[in-house]
């Protein structure tokens, strides 16, 4: 049985890795069309770029944040299975 603990750093690897999956794929999109807006020759094509490469910078950030949450989560299950185990 999940502990109280355990069930909110797992809620939180859920809410982080959606949310930086999210923002990893609107970066990408954002990002491409960046770069179709400098082939055409519009002007704020730069500020679309440094958009979308900060909106991919806070997705990575994000999955790196839900990793470390189940690593927690992972490691208290551990824990908890070694002192039932004695």
């Amino acid at each position: 049985m999940k502990t109280e603990r355990e069930k909110k750093l797992i809620t939180k690897y859920w809410l982080y890795g959606g949310s930086g999956a999210m923002l990893l794929g609107t970066g990408l999109a954002v990002l491409l069309h960046g770069s179709k807006m400098k082939e055409v020759g519009e002007d704020p094509w730069f500020w679309v770029s440094t958009g979308g490469f900060a909106l991919i910078m806070s997705g990575l950030s994000f999955i790196g944040d839900a990793n470390r949450f189940r690593t927690m989560a992972d490691v208290l299950n551990e824990l908890d299975q070694r002192s039932a185990a004695q």
